[in-house]
């Protein structure tokens, strides 16, 4: 199978990457920084031989023409605006809209065209957190609190929608290799003070983004089409 990986960058599409090369799939990086402003190859990684394509996925013909020259079996789109808190910032709106928005429409306009199924990485803060049992992946009671939640819905929206093969995939609280997330902060903190306090309103489990990785592309080696949750807890 051919599949091109956007935010490979990120600390998530970076696994996936390597997941599809390990199985033997031809996997084709995108990001929107030249390949050697990455800092993420490595010769020991499978990453280091894959292809690669600089992409800005809010530039639509740039997104139709890459997809179209690829001509991949499937896209999984892993590239976000991910800074929940910064996302709030005004002078930040526009851009949070086009990459998380507007981004994810125009790559699944270029897979409908071309019927490639696609792979959407969402989030659990499409719902608004108050639950006291875990969300169930067909429930549709979304209500975001932030400006992350609200885009990354719509981007939802805008796959489910625009085509009929996709998988989306809410994961949460997600670290790996690369990237910032919050083990490594507790880590970097850990070593400068003797005690640390955080606060407890907030329930979750850490998911690695390498056993992420493999369940994403479990799923893309299906026709299994629809709505998934995921963490290092369980999957269902």
């Amino acid at each position: 199978m051919k599949v091109l990986v956007t935010g490979v960058g990120g600390q998530l599409g970076y696994d996936v990457v390597n997941e599809l090369a390990n199985r033997g799939h031809e996997a084709i990086g995108t990001d929107i920084a030249d390949r050697e402003n990455l800092n993420i190859f490595d010769k020991t990684s499978p990453m280091e031989s894959a292809p690669y394509v600089k992409l800005d996925i809010t530039d639509k013909e740039a997104v139709l023409n890459v997809i179209n020259d690829v001509k991949p079996d499937a896209v999984i789109h892993c590239a976000a605006w991910t800074a929940v808190d910064a996302a709030e910032d005004e002078a930040n709106l526009a851009k949070v809209r086009a990459i998380n928005v507007s981004g994810t429409q125009n790559i699944a306009d270029a897979c409908k065209m071309n019927n490639f199924k696609m792979m959407y990485i969402s989030t659990d803060y499409v719902f608004n957190g108050q639950g006291t049992e875990p969300w169930k992946a067909d429930c549709k009671e979304y209500a975001p609190l932030s400006v992350y939640g609200q885009t990354k819905l719509e981007g939802e929206l805008a796959v489910s929608t625009t085509l009929e093969n996709y998988f989306i995939v809410r994961i949460a609280w997600v670290f790996g290799v690369n990237g910032n997330n919050f083990i490594k902060t507790m880590l970097n903190v850990g070593k400068r003070f003797d005690t640390l306090r955080v606060v407890n309103d907030q329930i979750g489990t850490p998911t690695y983004t390498y056993d992420l990785a493999r369940l994403l592309v479990d799923i893309n080696e299906t026709e299994k089409y629809g709505y998934y949750h995921a963490s290092n807890e369980g999957e269902y």
